[in-house]
């Protein structure tokens, strides 16, 4: 999420329109060239990142040049005067995502935490630059939010953005995932072999067996008399290909459990418990998954 604008040391100085009060004591230079007076005790109160004694000397008129973009910085600064903040709703990620890393380069203090709330908004679109954002910076309950929203990209993908002292991490989270759904959600609730194939046909033979184990005619579980049909064997083999399309299924519950060629109505209770008692035991081993976080 860095910040690349600049521009060449011989471009002349323009002047930022919002930072250029007349008794500002400090100047720093943008990497494209722009002007920023600033004063010394609003950095002295809002941050940490300008210490004067390393900035400049009081009626010093050295510019000190800064790494970042006047767009960066333009939004940072106001963060340091006591007026109202920008509120970053509409801010892109391309930016948004630089300003919270000059927040906390800078320790601008008023701005870390509205970046830090922004970008766990935009952590959907971007999860892997938002993660490599919250372990630089020790947001484990942020870092721990994002994991389960990696669990379905490809590892090429995942390589190339994030750092490589993050990605061994996120490989052995991903195989704790990959662990549940293989031992516990494929595993069926009522017996039948566990290993799947790819193919309806592959699914239905599972079903089947997982059958042999359920029996909605001598069911009498809490004394309900079953009436409907037993639709088992079709339930099962639906719930399976919707398994079968990988692990992050399991961040799609109810989508796994969505059975639209067998209305809910036709479903016997004994079939629903079974269901139920499936599904229970899969969020059960979702829930052993350590956080993202503790794999650091």
């Amino acid at each position: 999420m860095g910040d690349s604008t600049s521009a060449p040391s011989n471009v002349p100085l323009a002047e930022s329109p919002l930072f250029n009060s007349s008794d500002a004591d400090v100047s720093f230079i943008s990497s494209d060239r722009i002007l920023f007076r600033v004063h010394r005790k609003n950095l002295e109160v809002c941050t940490e990142g300008f210490p004067p004694c390393e900035v400049a000397s009081p009626g010093s008129q050295e510019l000190i040049p800064l790494e970042e973009s006047s767009t960066i910085l333009e939004l940072l600064f106001q963060f340091i005067y006591p007026r109202r903040h920008p509120g970053l709703d509409t801010v892109a990620f391309e930016v948004l995502g630089p300003l919270a890393e000059a927040a906390e380069k800078y320790q601008v203090f008023p701005a870390m935490n509205i970046c830090h709330i922004r970008l766990r908004d935009m952590a959907k679109e971007h999860p892997v630059e938002v993660a490599a954002y919250a372990a630089k910076h020790d947001y484990p309950c942020l870092l721990g939010e994002i994991g389960p929203m990696m669990i379905s990209l490809p590892a090429i993908d995942v390589a190339d953005l994030l750092p490589p002292n993050l990605f061994r991490p996120w490989t052995r989270y991903v195989q704790e995932w990959a662990r549940i759904h293989q031992t516990i959600a494929l595993k069926l609730p009522t017996g039948g072999d566990p290993q799947v194939s790819i193919g309806w046909s592959a699914h239905s033979s599972q079903a089947a067996s997982s059958a042999q184990n359920h029996n909605c005619k001598n069911c009498t579980r809490n004394g309900y008399a079953i009436t409907a049909p037993c639709s088992w064997t079709q339930l099962v083999a639906a719930v399976l290909q919707n398994l079968a399309a990988g692990v992050d299924t399991l961040r799609a519950l109810d989508t796994v459990f969505s059975i639209p060629a067998v209305p809910k109505e036709k479903i016997s209770k004994c079939c629903e418990w079974d269901l139920a008692d499936w599904r229970s035991k899969i969020e059960g081993g979702i829930e052993t998954i350590p956080k993202f976080s503790t794999f650091l």
